[in-house]
């Protein structure tokens, strides 16, 4: 195929999404990769098969999209701009050295701010090449001389002293290496104390009030932003959205389903994406306030203007075909909740008297900030509160005990931090809120 080709700086590898919809609604994405000249495609591979840790994956959609990105940027570097270094035609002929010349020259490549890639990034960028060289072993000549990635079983001293047991995890080594240039002081800010979590609430029922029980939910459920677009209401045409006990008119449980993606759009655009398919669980101190927004959110929404996939959270404007408010997307609520962080909280932050609050605006004003924030801090609550490494994995819905492992590893530097035992932290917020009177109750 590359025979037939003349190389140009015009061609490249990129992704090609496709998403089919079964009957019943339920939403599979494909993500494949495809040659396009001029930004036209003029073929599709079957390369998708190799990117990821496992081997052949038999869906498509199964796979990363972000790994897929990642490995048309190297298939691009290596196969066309560098034909002429390298003189590969097929991807089984790709040298070790240009996966690390590429990575080399990722991690010394300025973004448009003018900062370098962080250590986050270029990890993420060498898991993906890794991996989809790996996973060519089999048809790979020199793979007896370069292992490109593996397993290893690592031992770790317990974050209990007292107990003074070792855990052993599972990591990946790569042979490839990694320069980190980034600047530490300039990537995202995850923490937030405890005590500025009302300040952003009172905000956003301020600014969008039809979105508090979402922030809630990322705080109290460690729901990410691209899965918390994807609830349904429990009078959802789609089955089980959510499902929650009362006792003596308490919730004594409430559980939000994410085991399936659906479209929940009539015009057929994605919301978001879930990233591991599940069934999450409101960790059971935060249960009073998560009954309060719940109950209030339904109060606001008027159910008649609506679509019949009744997403929980919808954007303000009527649809002009339907007549109805479809699900707001990811992008449109991490765009409203950061420009809140940004406009309203960041100022009331830095004319603040308590030194604390004062310290982190002046962090959040020097420093990125994601939605993601709301997962760490949900996590720091379960460290506080005495969970162990499977109960942390478990109320986050993970796959792995690996981030499990890291809060545990930094238990001690969080208790210093935070000061206090966890069991206050949900009276905490619902005190703050009632105090306020938040739902105007």
């Amino acid at each position: 195929m590359m025979n037939k080709i003349q190389i140009s700086e015009h061609l490249m590898f990129a992704p090609y999404q496709y998403t089919w919809i079964e009957e019943d609604g339920t939403k599979h994405e494909w993500s494949l990769i495809s040659i396009q000249l001029n930004r036209t495609m003029i073929r599709l591979t079957d390369y998708h098969k190799y990117v990821g840790a496992v081997n052949g994956s038999k869906y498509a959609y199964y796979i990363d999209n972000d790994s897929v990105r990642r490995v048309c940027n190297f298939l691009t570097y290596a196969l066309f701009k560098h034909y002429g270094r390298y003189k590969t035609k097929r991807i089984t002929d790709i040298p070790f050295q240009s996966a690390v010349d590429y990575l080399n020259e990722y991690s010394k490549t300025k973004n448009s701010m003018g900062d370098y890639p962080s250590r986050q990034s270029v990890e993420k960028e060498r898991y993906a090449i890794c991996h989809f060289m790996n996973n060519l072993k089999e048809k790979r000549s020199d793979y007896d001389e370069h292992y490109y990635v593996k397993k290893v079983l690592v031992e770790s001293t317990s974050a209990n002293k007292l107990v003074g047991k070792k855990r052993s995890r599972v990591v990946w080594e790569y042979e490839i290496p990694a320069t980190y240039l980034g600047n530490s002081s300039k990537g995202l800010l995850r923490d937030i104390p405890q005590k500025a979590i009302p300040i952003l609430l009172r905000a956003v029922k301020r600014e969008e009030p039809e979105l508090v029980l979402a922030v809630l939910l990322q705080l109290c459920a460690g729901i990410r932003e691209g899965e918390i677009v994807n609830i349904r209401r429990a009078n959802s045409i789609y089955p089980n959205g959510i499902r929650y006990v009362k006792e003596n008119g308490k919730f004594t449980s409430f559980e939000v389903d994410l085991t399936k993606e659906y479209v929940l759009r009539s015009d057929g655009k994605k919301t978001g994406k879930i990233k591991i398919k599940r069934k999450q669980t409101v960790y059971p101190i935060f249960l009073e306030v998560i009954q309060e927004a719940y109950e209030e959110h339904l109060k606001m929404i008027n159910e008649k203007y609506l679509e019949p996939e009744a997403p929980l959270f919808v954007n303000s404007s009527i649809n002009a075909k339907t007549g109805k408010r479809m699900a707001i997307s990811k992008q449109s609520y991490c765009k409203k909740i950061v420009n809140i962080m940004r406009e309203i909280v960041l100022p009331e932050l830095l004319r603040s008297d308590d030194i604390e609050l004062k310290v982190f605006g002046m962090m959040l004003n020097e420093s990125n900030w994601g939605l993601h924030a709301f997962r760490h801090w949900f996590t720091v609550q379960l460290v506080l509160n005495g969970e162990d490494i499977n109960g942390i994995a478990f109320w986050r819905g993970d796959s792995s005990l690996e981030t499990a492992f890291a809060y545990l590893q930094n238990k001690g530097e969080i208790m210093r931090l935070y000061e206090k035992a966890s069991e206050e932290v949900g009276n905490d917020i619902i005190n703050a809120i009632n105090k306020e009177n938040f739902y105007g109750l």
